[in-house]
């Protein structure tokens, strides 16, 4: 999969401190509905929106780790149309890394209920549709103050601006 970026302390503290633990494996999808909006999640707690997605887990593979997390963090099925690309994450101040694996995908059949862990229902997460370049200008307008937020925030950036530059290329069935 094609590498988007690599984020690290220097572009989100300025400080050059590095982890070295092995990374952790993710993935993320900008999920498209029939009328043409993403999926968002909101994070209350935190104050912050974010393309749904999170860690795959042991035996899975990076599909169904797609689409166990839409049913999760979305409530629907989906077909993945493309692999948008990956995304690294350095981040020193946790001792930690991360690869994100960003997909395209589409609903499939009905939306339902959100299935979030006892840590999303926790951080009062819930689920906005909005149009691809609204959802990036309100991802890059917002003020973050969380060092963890900080970090979703720049990939989500980097990782919709593709999604935009993919949308305008093909039309979403």
């Amino acid at each position: 999969m094609k590498h988007l970026a690599t984020i690290t302390e220097r572009e989100v503290t300025g400080s050059t401190a590095l982890s070295t633990t092995p990374p952790r494996i993710a993935v993320n999808v900008v999920l498209f509905d029939a009328d043409g909006a993403i999926a968002l999640n909101c994070v209350g707690r935190l104050r912050f929106v974010t393309v749904p997605g999170g860690g795959v887990e042991a035996g899975e593979d990076l599909y169904r780790a797609v689409a166990r997390e839409m049913w999760e963090e979305a409530g629907c099925e989906c077909e993945i149309l493309a692999e948008l690309g990956r995304i690294d994450e350095n981040r020193a101040a946790m001792d930690f890394t991360q690869e994100r694996y960003y997909y395209i995908a589409r609903v499939v059949g009905a939306k339902g209920e959100l299935h979030l862990t006892p840590s999303e229902r926790a951080d009062n997460t819930t689920l906005k549709w909005r149009p691809l370049e609204q959802a990036l200008q309100q991802i890059q307008s917002r003020v973050i103050d969380d060092y963890r937020a900080k970090f979703v925030q720049q990939r989500d950036i980097i990782a919709l601006t593709a999604a935009v530059a993919w949308v305008r290329g093909r039309a979403v069935e």
